[in-house]
């Protein structure tokens, strides 16, 4: 079975090899579009570029919502004749099946032999802590407190690749049935204090759509909150994830009827 992946980057030079290597050993070729990172995203990306499909730098000028329908445009144009399935994470996401017994590949496998043409997520929001032990590099590693964000917009990462159509920000449907079971990803928004003040004060600070970014203003409205204590949140020890509701990530993101 061929498999295709998909990245979107900006500014996750901490991250982004993880992300890489993870799609990359799940079997996948990888096509990657940095949008104009300007930290050591680029550098990073560069030392993988014989590993990688395909490479490109996209100007910040080119919106950032639109990113999605250019790259699924592309993928319709250039690619999914010549796959059978496509994963197309966030940049912070990492991608596993319903459970943690097969890897996220052998899981693709038993839904691309199926009827079913795509698959939804549960998402896993991982975040920093004090918990956090400060000499252990890679965020992966080193954040393991988490909580269920059950009640976020559709996470719809992975279809067969003949079920592709122009996306809206990945959360709207495929062509095609959906996977009765829901799979799980590792979102990894907020790593540390510093990168999450950079997120917030620079990276995502002038992102616009529809004249609004509500998760990022009100997170920026109320910094005090962003601090979570590890003991409100589950500890990832390399078992099962645990979906039970421990947290109101809406205390942080707010939603559209939110005011800082």
């Amino acid at each position: 079975m061929r498999l295709l992946g998909v990245l979107l980057c900006y500014n996750d030079g901490d991250l982004v090899e993880d992300a890489v290597r993870y799609l990359r050993d799940q079997g996948h070729d990888l096509i990657v579009w940095d949008h104009g990172s300007t930290d050591g995203t680029p550098e990073v990306l560069r030392r993988f570029k014989a590993e990688l499909l395909e490479l490109q730098t996209v100007p910040r000028s080119i919106d950032f919502y639109g990113l999605y329908q250019a790259m699924s445009a592309h993928l319709l144009e250039n690619y999914v004749a010549n796959y059978d399935w496509v994963s197309w994470p966030d940049q912070d996401e990492f991608l596993e099946g319903p459970d943690r017994a097969r890897s996220y590949q052998e899981w693709l496998e038993e839904v691309a032999a199926s009827a079913y043409d795509w698959i939804q997520f549960n998402n896993f929001n991982f975040w920093w802590t004090e918990a956090d032990d400060p000499s252990v590099e890679r965020a992966v590693e080193r954040v393991r407190h988490y909580g269920l964000f059950a009640d976020c917009g559709p996470r719809i990462r992975s279809w067969r690749a003949s079920a592709t159509n122009i996306r809206e920000f990945n959360h709207n449907p495929p062509l095609g049935l959906r996977y009765p079971r829901l799979f799980n990803l590792r979102h990894y928004p907020m790593r540390s204090a510093a990168q999450m003040a950079r997120r917030l004060e620079v990276d995502r600070a002038g992102l616009r759509r529809g004249g609004a970014n509500y998760h990022y203003d009100n997170m920026s409205s109320w910094p005090e909150r962003l601090a979570i204590p590890p003991g409100k949140l589950h500890v990832d020890d390399g078992g099962e994830l645990d979906p039970s509701l421990v947290f109101d990530w809406r205390s942080i993101y707010g939603n559209e009827n939110s005011r800082g």
